[in-house]
Parts: C-alpha cells; structure tokens; sequence
C-alpha cells in the first residue's frame, strides 16, 4: 500500500545544509519505492520556491502558507483559499504595526503584497518580543476566530490564515484527490501550525518541538530520515 509522508520545512525537513542532504537521500529512496512526499510549510510560493531551487528539492505535492493553498509537483493548484476580503482592515487596525518590526502579506504566488491587495493567502508580522508577538496572536484567535487562524512563530512572529484550512485540512483534501487512506499518512513537524496534521495522522514531532507539540504525540525523533526508516520498516 503507497505510504505518505508529510514534513513541515524550516526545523524539521531543513535544519542545516547537512541534514538537508540526508534527508533528500532518504527521501528519494522512499518515493523510489512507490510512495509520496508532501512537504506542508509556512512559507509563501516564491520564499518557499527560492529554497527548492537552491536545494534541488524534490516532492510530490506543496502544501503553502500553513494550508492555505495546495500545488502539485508541477507547480499546478489544486487548492487554495483566501483570507475573507471583508475581514482584512479589521485585522489590520488590530494588529498593532507601529510596534512590529516587519510587516508582510501574500497572495495566491506572490509573497510580497500590500493589505491592499485582495484575496491575501496569509498575514505576516514579526514584532520586537515574545510578549507582544504571543498577545497579539491570542487576540486576534480570541476577536477573529470565526474568520481566521494566527500561529505563533519562534522567531517572534504571528501568521495569519483563513480558518477554513490548515495543513491538517490540505492533506485531507489531497487524500480525497488521491484515493488514500488516513492511516497510510505519516506527519512530521515542530511549531503550532504543524499541531492539527500531528493530532489528526500518525503524527512524529522533532526533538527541538514547541512543548505543546509533545503533548499532542509521544512519538519524536531527530530527522526526517529517521522517520523514514520507521516508515518503510
């Protein structure tokens, strides 16, 4: 039976340029032998593209965006869905920018938009410290709930999406599309966006996960390629 394996990106399937290559390895044996490789990131199109270039990654379908938008290895979309246009200057003038160190938003292939621009994929703000990146994640899940999800980043930020997907949804509708069984999916990641896929499939978290994530599934390892082994064991 074809077996999936779903990898968040930035700390799980890359960590450094040498694991990277590891990882590839292993990964390529595994598609070799007839399953598929999903990697579901938070980045947007052209940031995430930038490193798939520059590491000759390969992968059967990209999840962007934390769930926001499905492409296949092709760069085809399959899915995608977009912040309530309705929504957005709300969101705005409660993010408190004047005290965010960088601000950003994406659409459906561009990484770099205004919130002018409609039909906004994801909302990034990266603030100056924790304590004001996590209050401002709580308030918006808290305010805005019925319309969007916000991830807390390590790196003091806070993401946006709409709350209609997540990459545990993304992988969902690819299961449809594909014809396979929850069971044969096997996800890998380490922030809070990674939390629903790790609940919801045989979830696996890294080592150097949020404690949140640990809680949700006693299954940790070190790499993608540790994984992988157990996988195709």
């Amino acid at each position: 039976m074809k077996k999936i394996i779903v990898s968040d990106y930035d700390q799980t399937f890359y960590i450094n340029d040498d694991d990277i290559e590891i990882n590839k390895k292993n990964i390529q044996n595994f598609r070799e032998a007839g399953n598929l490789f999903i990697i579901a990131t938070g980045r947007s199109y052209m940031d995430f593209k930038k490193k798939a270039n520059a590491y000759n990654l390969e992968y059967d379908y990209l999840i962007i965006n934390h769930g926001a938008t499905i492409l296949d290895g092709n760069d085809n979309i399959i899915f995608n869905v977009s912040i309530d246009n309705s929504i957005i200057d709300n969101i705005k003038e409660d993010m408190n920018l004047e005290k965010t160190m960088s601000h950003f938003c994406c659409s459906l292939f561009e990484s770099r938009v205004e919130f002018e621009y409609k039909d906004l994929t994801k909302i990034e703000a990266r603030y100056s410290n924790k304590e004001d990146a996590w209050e401002r994640n709580e308030y918006i899940n808290n305010k805005y709930g019925e319309y969007v999800n916000s991830y807390f980043l390590t790196s003091n930020s806070i993401e946006i999406i709409s709350n209609k997907t997540s990459k545990s949804h993304a992988i969902t509708v690819l299961l449809e599309k594909l014809h396979i069984a929850k069971e044969n999916v096997y996800t890998i990641g380490d922030g809070y966006s990674d939390m629903e896929m790790i609940r919801d499939f045989n979830g696996y978290c890294m080592e150097d996960s949020v404690p949140e994530l640990k809680e949700i599934t006693s299954n940790v390892v070190k790499s993608v390629s540790e994984l992988v082994k157990i996988v195709m064991e």
